[in-house]
Parts: C-alpha cells; sequence; structure tokens
C-alpha cells in the first residue's frame, strides 16, 4: 500500500515527511506579523492572524532539538500548517522549515524503523524512515508529534 508525505527540510539537513492528509496549507508568515506571547515555551515563535484565527509558530529547529545555523531567523519563514483532531479539539500549528521537497509517495514495506541513535526528539515525533536517492526521511506521527508539543507547552506554562 502506498503512502503519501510531504517532504520538507529542516535545518542540519534533516528530512521530514509529512502525512499529506494532516497538511492544511502551506505559507509563507513575515516575522512582523508574529506577536510573541511571554511565558511561553521557548520553541514558539509566537502566533499570527492567520485567514482570520490565531495561527501558533512553531521554531521546529529549536523544538526538535536540531542544530541550527542561523543567527537570525529570516524575515519571511515558510511554515506548513498541520492540523489534527485529537481528543476532540481541532490542533492546528505552523511548522516553520527551511525548504520545501515536494510530494514523496512510498510504499509500507519501504518504510524502516527508526535506530536508537537517532535524537531523542525525532524518536518521539516519528515512525519510522524512508531511504531516497541522497538521505533518509523521517516520517512524522502527526497526533504523538502534537501530543508531545501540548504537553511540553503545558509543562512549560504551569
Amino acid at each position: 500500500m502506498n503512502q503519501e508525505y510531504f517532504a520538507v527540510e529542516l535545518s542540519g539537513s534533516i528530512n521530514l515527511g509529512l502525512p499529506l492528509s494532516d497538511i492544511a496549507t502551506v505559507a509563507q508568515i513575515e516575522q512582523k506579523d508574529i506577536c510573541i506571547v511571554p511565558g511561553v515555551a521557548p520553541f514558539w515563535y509566537g502566533v499570527a492572524n492567520f485567514k482570520g484565527s490565531l495561527l501558533w509558530i512553531l521554531d521546529s529547529d529549536r523544538f526538535l532539538n536540531l542544530e541550527t545555523n542561523k543567527d537570525r531567523p529570516s524575515e519571511t519563514l515558510t511554515a506548513v500548517v498541520l492540523t489534527q483532531e485529537i481528543e476532540g479539539n481541532q490542533r492546528r500549528i505552523a511548522l516553520v522549515v527551511q525548504q520545501l521537497k515536494g510530494i514523496l509517495t512510498v510504499e509500507s514495506g519501504k518504510l524502516k524503523p527508526l535506530v536508537n541513535s537517532v535524537a531523542s526528539a525525532l524518536q518521539n515525533s516519528c515512525t519510522a524512515t524512508f531511504a531516497t536517492e541522497d538521505q533518509d526521511t523521517y516520517i512524522l506521527n502527526s497526533t504523538a508529534f502534537l501530543r508531545q508539543l501540548h504537553q511540553q507547552s503545558t509543562l512549560v506554562s504551569v
């Protein structure tokens, strides 16, 4: 059975495959349009008005503890808006990425389990890897990712 993912690149040349069914849209967000929220976890850029409602903007590199070589983020951020219903609540966040790679179609049998040497933040958020021609792509488990994000955000703000 084939599954489709939207591939993105994060800092440190980490490729992430996001389930296509969980992608709401891709957006360009201006830094000046993001409102910093005091007292929240440092992996949040803040919130922005997106199509008439508030959208939380996630610094994915910081949340996943990735090596980053950026001194200052660019004025315009590229983000993939993930949406998922968890326990009756609609969750929606903008995951900031370095680069959009495109759609991947993967046969289920070609997915490999994660190895123990993968960073713990990726292990908690991803279910498998898929080898492409140039490197591995980590397959995101959107439900686990959003639950982990919610839990870590709640612990900080309490």
